[in-house]
């Protein structure tokens, strides 16, 4: 009976922490479809070279919209499949929180497959649309509406399963 009363803390401790990991855990895709079906949101934009930018120039036909930064490993990961993409499907990138002159010298380095570049220094757009980190990739309707979500990295079979679809779709 002694060597059960030592052993319990541990085992308490190990069970509570089971219990916050699967309350903490999103049941299946949750993460990816928060959001969805909202329009972008309306926020005054600038470029990575410092033009004004209004959302409803973004609009008018699908598009990705990528969040990324220069500083992210991620991102690098994922940038073939982005620029693989930007061939067939305009790609608008969201610089986070990073400095314009490195994120300049990234897509110089590593290929642009960007049509534009939005400056999110301060990270007030990427909040409104609620994101999580980087990368991250949204499909946005020709109306600015919201209709696809992936957080973490783009992958081809993701691409086509989760946001090819709806491209296709009527």
């Amino acid at each position: 009976m002694s060597r059960l009363i030592r052993w319990f803390p541990l085992l308490l401790g190990a069970a509570l922490f089971a219990l916050l990991w699967h309350a903490l855990t999103p049941v299946g895709d949750a993460r990816n479809d928060a959001g969805l079906g909202r329009p972008l949101p309306t926020l005054p934009l600038t470029t990575l070279e410092g033009r004004s930018l209004t959302t409803e120039a973004l609009l008018g036909h699908p598009f990705l919209l990528n969040v990324w930064a220069s500083w992210c490993a991620n991102c690098r990961a994922e940038h073939p499949l982005l620029l693989e993409l930007g061939e067939t499907v305009p790609v608008v990138g969201l610089n986070y929180r990073d400095k314009p002159a490195a994120a300049q010298a990234w897509l110089t380095s590593a290929g642009n497959p960007y049509r534009v570049v939005l400056d999110d220094g301060d990270g007030r757009l990427s909040l409104a649309l609620g994101v999580v980190g980087t990368p991250e990739t949204w499909l946005v309707g020709a109306d600015g509406r919201l209709l696809a979500r992936h957080t973490g990295i783009l992958t081809k079979a993701l691409w086509q399963t989760r946001f090819a679809p709806l491209l296709e779709a009527p």
